[in-house]
């Protein structure tokens, strides 16, 4: 399967279609991987490969096993697809979701739901849903899959046989999965391909694609368990597919997160060797800025290139950035491109990006790339960008405090007491306020119920009372309020974890404790996220949390 990727990046800045670059030596990739790898705090597993050569570009502790997370969902991809190609089982063959599928995180399905193979499968890979995955493996086999995973050739993926067993993974065995893949000889060619398809639909980015240019074609499989983060597959690049494996263990999943999307970039840009390369660390949760107010962004950029950057001259390296609409239209950028730090190779420095937000709602992207001391774009030429979103809401008139009690009881009232102070954008005027609510399952992140509570006009500061009346639900919940006026928000979201116990009985009031109130029914041990004793003192990595 031929694939060619144009990319055109940070128009502003002299955008162009990427052409043909300089090929890196594998022993630049070699000094550039492994000074990563030294630099992360926790245990990694990596293999880099061109599957058109023999012999791996790059391995670290590639034969020890950690904890697979989601990579298990491999192994049952690889055999249901060689069960398809022996005619034994159909795409429109269908499983049932059991109860026992169901885990506390990464199950998006209902207990019953029917669901054909093929839909099985886009859910377990795209998604990494844990129901439709568990049924898969609950029905299949274990020993089935194992036995398969052996007779092609994958010795280090094993597949937990029941809940005293793990699902365990070399990175070895991994990246020759991902290699046969890419020479479409995994199961057989036509199978290869269904797989990789599958695998380039996958929805989880936050890892290998993440520094990469946009439009990369990534196929790839993540993995989160407990203190065990992992993301492998295949990167596209102009001048052919690479084998990406960073599998990674007790470190916090920041941390294992920025690796990863670092080996991605490397892997990337070491194909292409631009004059200057670089990785960011960009804000990774929600932003929110007032239309049209000025805004100073901490961002961090390592050189990650084989050169040092210099304070001046043809050595010296500049930060340029543009922010795009959600339609993609270019509506602001750098006004100069700004003068970065002289950087040995690896090395790491704050940059300050100054910025006003766009004057329209709507949600943005700022994209973040290199130039050269000309302030030419580096992107063209293979330079790694990033990119962070953020929202634009109209500026808020109010700053508040809304306070809950964290006890209450289903469909009773309590007190609510709100404490605000008027911003400059309110003015003079007083401003008639309500407070909305919103009750957050902190299973799913989901809403599940809302409602709203009438404060009164504003002065330029005080304090609202009013009535909380409680959702008919039981258990602990998030509830986050806003101010609003005339069904616009005009304060800033603020969150508070409450337990809502059943309604209080009366006038003896001992039976109505608050006890948190089961969710969904029980649920039978899981293979693949029970916490469990390692098999040997090789398996890196604990089982904590639910896989995704």
């Amino acid at each position: 399967m031929m694939r060619r990727i144009a990319v055109g990046l940070v128009a502003c800045l002299s955008m162009t279609v990427l052409g043909v670059p300089g090929a890196a030596s594998t022993q630049d990739l070699v000094l550039q991987v492994d000074g990563l790898v030294k630099a992360f705090p926790g245990e990694t597993g990596v293999y880099v490969a061109d599957p058109l050569k023999p012999t791996p570009l790059y391995t670290h502790d590639a034969d020890v096993s950690f904890i697979a997370a989601s990579l298990y969902k491999l192994g049952i991809l690889a055999h249901v697809e060689t069960l398809v190609d022996a005619g034994t089982l159909k795409y429109t063959d269908t499983i049932e979701i059991q109860p026992e599928d169901i885990t506390e995180d990464g199950s998006y399905e209902l207990t019953g739901t029917v669901m054909t193979i093929d839909a099985a499968l886009e859910a377990m890979i795209t998604v990494s849903d844990n129901g439709s995955a568990l049924e898969l493996w609950r029905s299949l086999g274990p020993d089935k899959i194992n036995a398969t995973l052996q007779k092609l050739g994958l010795t280090g993926l094993h597949i937990a046989t029941d809940d005293n067993d793990d699902n365990t993974a070399t990175a070895r065995a991994i990246g020759l999965y991902f290699t046969l893949l890419a020479q479409r000889k995994l199961v057989s060619a036509a199978a290869s391909d269904r797989m990789l398809a599958r695998l380039e639909r996958n929805q989880i980015n936050d890892r290998l694609p993440a520094e990469l240019p946009a439009g990369t074609i990534v196929a790839h499989k993540t993995g989160n368990l407990g203190f065990v983060t992992h993301d492998a597959g295949i990167i596209y690049t102009p001048e052919g597919p690479r084998v990406v494996v960073g599998l990674t263990a007790n470190t916090d999943e920041e941390e294992a997160v920025h690796f990863i999307g670092g080996l991605g970039a490397l892997v990337y840009s070491a194909v292409l060797e631009p004059p200057a390369n670089a990785r960011y660390r960009l804000p990774v949760t929600a932003l929110s800025f007032g239309a049209g107010s000025a805004q100073t962004q901490s961002i961090q950029v390592s050189n990650s290139g084989t050169k040092a950057w210099t304070a001046s001259g043809a050595g010296s390296v500049r930060l340029i950035w543009e922010i795009r609409d959600a339609t993609k239209k270019l509506v602001a950028a750098v006004p100069a491109p700004i003068a970065l730090p002289p950087l040995a190779p690896a090395a790491t420095a704050p940059v300050n990006l100054s910025f006003t937000a766009p004057d329209a709602v709507g949600d943005y992207t700022m994209t973040v790339g290199l130039a050269d001391a000309a302030g030419n774009a580096l992107a063209p030429l293979g330079a790694a960008t990033g990119s962070f979103t953020f929202r634009v809401h109209a500026p808020y008139l109010v700053t508040a405090v809304a306070r809950i009690p964290l006890l209450v009881h289903r469909s009773e009232a309590s007190l609510l007491i709100v404490q605000y102070s008027s911003l400059p954008a309110a003015g003079a005027d007083p401003h008639t306020y309500s407070l909305f609510w919103r009750a957050i399952d902190p299973a799913t992140s989901k809403a599940i119920a809302s409602g709203s509570a009438p404060l009164g006009a504003s002065l330029a500061s005080g304090t609202f009372f009013s009535v909380f009346n409680a959702p008919a639900l039981r258990g602990t919940y998030k509830i986050a309020t806003e101010i609003r006026e005339a069904g616009r928000a005009v304060s800033e979201t603020q969150t508070v974890t409450v337990e809502i116990a059943g309604a209080r009985t009366y006038p003896d009031d001992r039976d109505s404790a608050a006890v948190a109130a089961p969710r969904g029914p029980a649920r039978s041990p899981r293979p693949s996220s029970a916490p469990r004793p390692s098999p040997s003192g090789t398996l890196r990595g604990r089982t904590a949390a639910p896989t995704r």
